[in-house]
């Protein structure tokens, strides 16, 4: 099933888009190779650049925007996930709009998706930030840079923001968000992730920082669950994710 949107700008003039071009090929020259990213019109409809790495990803070719369409991003999106993506994005820029217009560019709309290759799926978690604003302050091109996810399952779509300790969360099920605030690592918590990174067993770690081995297990334990994450590394992932460092 094709995903669909609702979502309309009404026009950009040629002139608007003059604008933009100096930005975009700066940003493709300086982030372009060495970064799976992509960059979104929302008029258009389509994708104004797509790096070699995600193109790659997904084992097609590309020259840029030549010959990788967001249609044929679309192919790689397991069928299921198609409806689910387009709400995303649908309740993502509707969120966005809430926000003052100077504030929306500081806001990253963050979800995690799989694409296929080879019939083969890859978990991977997509961040899109607003680029440029359409006059009526709509979000007209976003860039979207793509990593690894640290979950199992599609989903887990969060509106964050660059300089705040809040964060919002879409439920799925309710079709809605729900704004929630960021709980840092406290210092227990810090030692343990990076101990454990290191590959200190649990009675090392515990020695290490003078607790017992029930509180690493426990602080451990309710780390990951607070994550939805189960190993040390797909919560740092997720840490760096929510920028909670």
């Amino acid at each position: 099933m094709k995903a669909k949107s609702t979502y309309l700008i009404p026009y950009i003039s040629p002139e608007e888009y003059e604008k933009t071009k100096p930005l975009i090929e700066a940003f493709k020259i300086f982030f372009g190779s060495t970064t799976y990213i992509y960059i979104i019109d929302y008029f258009k409809r389509d994708f104004v650049y797509v790096s070699d790495k995600i193109a790659r990803l997904c084992g097609e070719k590309t020259d840029g925007s030549k010959g990788f369409s967001y249609e044929t991003y679309l192919k790689h999106v397991p069928e299921e996930e198609r409806d689910m993506l387009s709400e995303i994005h649908e309740k993502g820029l509707g969120l966005f709009h809430t926000f003052p217009a100077g504030e929306r560019k500081s806001f990253t709309l963050s979800y995690d998706i799989d694409l296929i290759r080879n019939r083969k799926k890859t978990l991977l978690n997509h961040k899109l930030t607003p680029f440029a604003l359409a006059p009526d302050g709509q979000v007209w091109i976003a860039i979207c840079t793509i990593l690894p996810s640290a979950h199992k399952a599609p989903g887990h779509v969060l509106m964050l923001h660059t300089e705040t300790d809040t964060y919002y969360k879409y439920d799925l099920l309710c079709h809605d968000w729900y704004k929630k605030k960021i709980k840092g690592l406290s210092e227990t918590e810090r030692e343990i992730l990076l101990l454990s990174a290191r590959g200190y067993t649990e009675k090392e770690i515990a020695e290490q920082i003078c607790k017992s081995v029930n509180t690493i297990k426990t602080t451990k334990r309710n780390l990951f669950k607070r994550l939805e994450t189960d190993t040390v590394v797909s919560a740092w992932v997720d840490i760096m994710n929510r920028k909670q460092i």
